[in-house]
C-alpha cells in the first residue's frame, strides 16, 4: 500500500522546470489523485494519499530532459479505516515520524507513440531509494497537463510491513499505484 508513492512517477510527466525551453508545471493536488490497490487478508483493498505536492519541467521537443519531484506526505495515507491508517504510519510500515515524505524523482521520459511515454525515475520510501519505470499517458495543453497511469511495486523493497503490526493483517507484496494528475503552468 505504501507503494502508492510511485504514483509520483506519474507526476513526473507534469514536471516543472529543468530544461531550457521547457515549461514549468505545478501539480494541482485538489484535482489530482494518487491511489493504490493492494490485497488485505486475500481481499482487494484501495487506499490513497490525501496530501502531496510537486512540480517539474516538460518540453515537447525534448521529453528526455523532463524533470519532476513529487513529495507525498506519508502520514496522509487513508485506508478507509482510522485504525488501519494509523497502523500504516507506524514504525513497521511508513514510519511517518522518521520518514515524513515519500519522494519520486523523474530522471527521463521516452516517447512510445501518441501520448504514451516510458517514465524512468527513483522512488524513496523510508530512506530506501529504488529505480522505478512505468508507461504513462501524458496530455499537454496550453493551460493544463494531465498524466495518468499505473505502476506495480513490491512493498518489501521499501521495508513496508516489518514488525509486530504486520502480524495482525496479511498484506500482499504487490501494490498497484494508480495516479491521475493535473498540473498547470507555474509562472
Amino acid at each position: 500500500m505504501r507503494l502508492i508513492a510511485l504514483a509520483l512517477a506519474a507526476l513526473i510527466c507534469l514536471a516543472p522546470p529543468a530544461a531550457a525551453g521547457g515549461l514549468e508545471w505545478a501539480v494541482v493536488p485538489e484535482q489530482s489523485q494518487v491511489l493504490f490497490e493492494y490485497s488485505r487478508n486475500d481481499q482487494p483493498a484501495v487506499g490513497h494519499f490525501a496530501r502531496f505536492a510537486g512540480g517539474g519541467v516538460f518540453d515537447r521537443d525534448a521529453p528526455g530532459d523532463a524533470t519532476l519531484e513529487l513529495r507525498i506526505e506519508s502520514a496522509s495515507i487513508d485506508l478507509g479505516e482510522p485504525m488501519a491508517s494509523m497502523f500504516a504510519t507506524s514504525t513497521d510500515w511508513f514510519d511517518s515520524g522518521n520518514f515524513p515524505l515519500v519522494i519520486y524523482r523523474l530522471t527521463g521520459l521516452t516517447p512510445e507513440g501518441g501520448n504514451d511515454y516510458h517514465a524512468v525515475g527513483t522512488l524513496t520510501i523510508r530512506g530506501r531509494t529504488r529505480p522505478i519505470e512505468t508507461t504513462i499517458t501524458l496530455e499537454i495543453g496550453d493551460h493544463e497537463a494531465h498524466a495518468s497511469g499505473t505502476l506495480r511495486l513490491d512493498r518489501m523493497d521499501y521495508w513496508l510491513g516489518f514488525g509486530l503490526t504486520a502480524l495482525f493483517v496479511d498484506i500482499g507484496r504487490e501494490v498497484a499505484v494508480r495516479f491521475d494528475l493535473i498540473a498547470r503552468p507555474d509562472r
